[in-house]
């Protein structure tokens, strides 16, 4: 019996180490991208946003001073997102934004691995690869020179993240992302037509739940 728990253990040794190393090579580069973002205290938790949500595969106008969304939400990192009164139940979008405000590199359950390096809006980015705390595995790429992410692959799309600003508060947002399905996930090949589009026209970071969206 003592032979074949030894055994075992032994088998096990490849995969542990495997582990071990990808998680001190993610390490400094979570280290970074975080620091980038203002540090931990600075990352969205709870918010309010307005924004503009177009299924569009032509680019949009840009948004203009008077621009009206189409839809408002309360979203509570890593666990509720709400539109207007009602839940939203869709597990993909609560994923992505839980990755979007790069909580999801902090969580306990989460493990990071890196990716081979990619280019995206022709520049080059490099990549995280978190699993463990969630169904299937998402990637997250962040620009070089930077270190701010600029985009999320996820299941079968890549949303693309750009012109950033900063809450009163500083926390940093994208106030625009563009998705793009894939036509090979596994070559990298997106389709040339982007098939969604939304402008957020305002963010907000709150303290607590609305009153009424508590339960």
């Amino acid at each position: 019996m003592l032979r074949m728990i030894g055994l075992s253990l032994i088998a096990m040794l490849p995969l542990i180490s495997s582990s071990s190393a990808d998680e001190s090579a993610a390490k400094p580069l979570v280290e970074q991208v975080v620091a980038t973002a203002g540090g931990a205290e600075k990352l969205l938790t709870l918010f309010r946003f307005r924004e503009r949500v177009l299924i569009t595969d032509e680019p949009a106008a840009p948004v203009t001073a008077d621009e009206k969304e189409n839809r408002t939400s309360v979203v509570q990192v890593g666990g509720d997102w709400w539109v207007g009164k009602n839940k939203r139940d869709k597990d993909k979008v609560r994923v992505l934004c839980w990755a979007w405000s790069l909580r999801i590199l902090l969580n306990r359950e989460s493990k990071i691995a890196v990716i081979p390096d990619t280019t995206i809006s022709e520049k080059p980015a490099f990549g995280l690869r978190v699993s463990g705390s969630i169904k299937e595995p998402i990637d997250l790429w962040f620009d070089k020179e930077t270190k701010r992410l600029v985009a999320i692959d996820y299941t079968d799309t890549r949303h693309v993240f750009s012109e950033w600003k900063k809450t009163d508060e500083g926390h940093s947002y994208p106030s625009k992302v563009v998705g793009y399905r894939f036509a090979d996930r596994a070559k990298g090949m997106l389709n040339e037509k982007q098939w969604y589009q939304t402008d957020i026209l305002e963010l907000t970071p709150l303290k607590e739940l609305p009153a009424e969206l508590k339960p």
